[in-house]
């Protein structure tokens, strides 16, 4: 769907209002969740023209958020955002979505993923390439508590960049434990993105 303009109006997303968190979004079936991304990208177009904020890397990761909350069993199962600018869905599908107009506002919701906001943001991001270490320390505790449950870090191609994310794949392949990690390769940093890897990516 190509979208002209910013909607200063809310939309009308009869689908997205029927999902208040994960759990009613996995009673959908796969054929609905076509159309629950494509009004949740208008929703998001419509909060953030109102809020301010970050549109691209967050209307870049609809599908991936909604796929994510559909596979995985959240809150148990835990999702690490590695930047704030690409968690706006997450909150729309966890309980916070008339609530999304007021980032940045004053007591309105935080631009960032924060876990005094909601259970199923559990890593507090500052900004980047935080998500893979955070993950690996979360997996580690579940090896260690013997707790059944999944780590899924999420990160963007410009935030892989960064040694931080080099050093946290370096330590989690030699332990023994179960982390999932999804690169977000969708070329969008805030600005234009350099090196070998974006090179390698991009080819």
């Amino acid at each position: 769907m190509l979208y002209t303009e910013i909607p200063t109006q809310r939309p009308n997303t009869p689908l997205l209002d029927r999902v208040n968190e994960p759990m009613q979004l996995r009673q959908l079936s796969v054929s609905q969740l076509k159309t629950l991304a494509d009004e949740l990208r208008l929703y998001l177009l419509y909060a953030a023209g109102q809020s301010g904020g970050h549109f691209g890397a967050n209307l870049g990761v609809v599908e991936l958020t909604i796929a994510l909350h559909y596979c995985f069993n959240t809150p148990h199962d835990r999702l690490i955002w590695d930047v704030g600018h690409q968690a706006y869905a997450h909150k729309a599908l966890t309980g916070r979505r008339e609530q999304l107009t007021t980032i940045r506002a004053k007591d309105g919701l935080a631009a960032f993923p924060t876990r005094d906001e909601s259970e199923y943001d559990t890593f507090g991001v500052g900004h980047s390439s935080t998500a893979i270490s955070a993950g690996l320390g979360m997996a580690l505790a579940t090896r260690y508590q013997k707790t059944p449950r999944e780590v899924v870090a999420i990160i963007g191609d410009g935030a892989m960049t960064a040694g931080m994310a080099f050093e946290a794949l370096n330590n989690a392949g030699v332990e023994d434990c179960r982390l999932i990690v999804v690169l977000n390769d969708n070329d969008m940093s805030i600005s234009p993105p350099v090196g070998a890897l974006n090179r390698y990516l991009g080819q």
